[in-house]
């Protein structure tokens, strides 16, 4: 037995006696430092690497290789009330380089650039389209059969003009409440809309 304990709580060399579990768990908590510096550090590191990583995937093409259309002013001209036909201009910007296909496939003469009215691409298919001029030359629809214009490119200064099949019964021609679109199609962004007043 040790016999060297007074009875304030400590033992003859100074050190404090265990005492009673109160005293021992407050001696616990007034050391709170515990780990958390260390979680901290951690959790700092790893949500740095982890925005390294998205960045660097972006940088070297990994993640986001999206298609977006070209910065391109195009206008719709000419669309009215009662008309079978508008024009698109391209008054400046970016080319769009695959706008049509060199030959027409499947009755219609788009690639990457789209002419739509209320939702509906414009080809010869679906019995809307009489004729689709690029800078004044058609389509050469011929027999049924168009063409195209052997140029893919649509660029600054061309226009393309689309008359509508007004010799059906009855006339297709231009409603107001309309809309046309021009859309890029590989990624789906419309390039121009209007509404036909």
């Amino acid at each position: 037995m040790n016999t060297n304990k007074k009875f304030d709580g400590t033992e003859e060399n100074g050190r404090r006696n265990s005492g009673s579990s109160k005293e021992s768990s407050r001696r616990l908590r007034k050391d709170e430092r515990a780990v958390s510096p260390v979680i901290g550090i951690i959790l700092m590191i790893a949500i740095t690497v982890v925005i390294a990583a998205v960045v660097a995937a972006f940088a070297y093409g990994l993640i986001g290789n999206v298609d977006t259309a070209p910065s391109a002013a195009l206008v719709v001209d000419g669309a009215q009330d009662g008309k079978p036909e508008f024009t698109v201009l391209h008054h400046g910007g970016e080319i769009i380089t695959q706008a049509f296909r060199e030959n027409v496939q499947d009755d219609s003469c788009w690639d990457e650039m789209e002419v739509k009215l209320n939702g509906r691409t414009l080809t010869f298919a679906d019995g809307r389209v009489d004729e689709i001029f690029l800078n004044g030359t058609a389509s050469a629809k011929t027999s049924g059969a168009a063409t195209g214009w052997k140029t893919t490119v649509f660029a600054p200064g061309d226009e393309v003009k689309i008359t509508l099949d007004n010799s059906t019964t009855p006339p297709i021609t231009l409603k107001s409440g309309d809309t046309i679109a021009v859309v890029f199609v590989p990624s789906g962004d419309i390039m121009q809309r209007v509404t036909v007043p």
